[in-house]
């Protein structure tokens, strides 16, 4: 079987030393092959021409040069630990090279450290964040700089359906858990599930005569269903040591999961990011992305495997 790679894409090396660490530990210890692609932006024409024509001969070549240089030191180390590394430099779009090299090695994880930015008009990603959110078809670690490496807490958010009987464990459910516990080591796995209930749309916009006792015993009764979809998925993934650290929030998914990411300290978020609805052309689920305009941890997004991004 061939070793799993996983791809980082490195604009500042000298930024990003923690976090190549980190990953290099990652690797050394799940024999994983580690792929670096930097890329650079590509000269006009007009300016390329211009330095060829003041005798700068080479300037591709002595760019890559220059950029494997500055990452020498991450060579030697993977070389001490014995970890597979390559490292290639592109010019282009960072998003659109990344996700091409991610296609062309087969990669399992794609790996990018965010700007140290502050929290402001709710830009918590840059632009080049936002097209690997939504267009990367392989998962994404956006690893935020002040997050601990290893990470400390980590929590999955897990959709189920209730809608569909009998309740079955779904795949993507499962690999969202096991990709949340695989990154979780000495602490319990916190997973979140954010649950809306009918009922207040009822109470709002209908007009009925339920009392209020008969309104609570349905609300309790959507919540006992969502609460054993939970559960069978969390049984299906139950080889693991711990019990999980459980939260059924009930409101909006994306007011509710935000505000329990603060509230347990979170530092890594793992969650999917394509709604149920399988439309085409749909690159990102609307609740998927108000949660990640509000959340301040780093974020490992997955989309299920189905999805084709549309620049591959």
């Amino acid at each position: 079987m061939a070793n799993k790679t996983w791809l980082f894409a490195s604009s500042n090396p000298e930024n990003e030393a923690g976090l190549f660490q980190w990953m290099l530990g990652c690797c050394h210890q799940q024999a994983i092959t580690l792929r670096i692609v930097v890329v650079l932006p590509k000269l006009g024409h007009h300016v390329f021409d211009w330095f060829e024509t003041q005798q700068h001969q080479d300037l591709i070549k002595k760019q890559t040069e220059y950029e494997m240089h500055k990452r020498q030191s991450w060579m030697d180390l993977a070389e001490a630990q014995q970890v597979d590394l390559a490292i290639e430099v592109r010019f282009g779009k960072l998003f659109y090279e990344s996700i091409q090299v991610a296609n062309e090695t087969n990669v399992e994880l794609l790996i990018k450290q965010t700007e140290d930015i502050e929290q402001k008009d709710n830009l918590l990603f840059e632009s080049v964040d936002w097209h690997l959110l939504r267009k990367s078809p392989v998962p994404l670690l956006l690893y935020r700089p002040k997050s601990p490496l290893p990470f400390k807490n980590i929590m999955a958010s897990v959709d189920v359906d209730i809608e569909t009987r009998p309740f079955q464990p779904s795949q993507f459910n499962q690999s969202l858990l096991s990709w949340a516990q695989r990154f979780n080591h000495k602490t319990p796995l916190n997973v979140v599930h954010a649950w809306q209930s009918d009922v207040d749309h009822l109470v709002r916009h209908w007009n009925t005569d339920l009392d209020e006792g008969a309104l609570i015993k349905l609300n309790e009764q959507l919540y006992a269903e969502h609460k054993k979809a939970l559960d069978i998925e969390l049984a299906a993934h139950s080889h693991q040591s711990q019990k999980p650290t459980v939260l059924l929030c009930k409101g909006e998914p994306a007011h509710s999961i935000s505000s329990a990411v603060v509230e347990q300290n979170i530092d890594l978020l793992v969650l999917g990011t394509l709604g149920r609805s399988g439309l085409p052309g749909l690159l990102i689920g609307n609740t998927a992305e108000d949660l990640l305009e509000r959340v301040n941890c780093s974020v490992l997004a997955i989309k299920p495997s189905t999805f084709k991004s549309p620049i591959i």
